[in-house]
């Protein structure tokens, strides 16, 4: 169950890839729960650059996951998330070069108590980084820094793989 993105070139290999965007991609994830798993709470850690964002963004994969909160569960989760940007500028003799990242480093884990009073811990790994690279253009200016039109579709998508890593560790 992972979400990749499909970068299609030519006609031909676009119809037979069949390409969508990763918005509808992980739109289509979130339809093919064959069944979930139920959880009792759930602790968001999250922590570094624009931890507010991803955190928002986060709690918004998990709405869209193969986990639903249940009353009668006692399983807990715990996503933890720490982000980091990075911003380079070098200055030419014409103009300036970019390369900015954020990367992400995502721990989704599931606690679940035993009947012999002990816990039970399984847990799903994703780390990612998005990199964004651009010069300046005569007057226009340069489109070098990271916004939320590019971060919310990449934090989602690999909070997504974090989860389904967890829900397959899980059965």
């Amino acid at each position: 169950m992972h979400v990749f993105v499909v970068a299609c070139t030519g006609l031909l290999v676009a119809a037979m890839a069949g390409c969508m965007s990763q918005q509808q991609e992980i739109q289509q994830e979130t339809s093919k729960c064959e069944s979930y798993k139920p959880y009792g709470s759930v602790t968001f850690e999250v922590e570094g650059d624009m931890s507010e964002l991803v955190e928002k963004t986060a709690k918004k994969a998990l709405t869209k996951s193969c986990f639903k909160k249940s009353d009668q569960s006692n399983a807990n989760m715990r996503i933890k998330i720490h982000s980091t940007q990075t911003s380079h500028a070098q200055s030419g003799f014409i103009q300036d070069k970019h390369d900015n990242s954020f990367g992400l480093d995502i721990t989704a884990i599931m606690l679940i108590p035993t009947q012999q009073g002990g816990l039970t811990t399984i847990t799903g790994k994703q780390t990612a980084n998005l990199h964004l690279k651009s010069t300046t253009i005569a007057d226009f200016g340069s489109k070098s820094e990271l916004s939320e039109k590019e971060l919310v579709p990449f934090i989602e998508s690999n909070v997504l793989i974090a989860l389904n890593t967890l829900f397959k560790n899980i059965s």
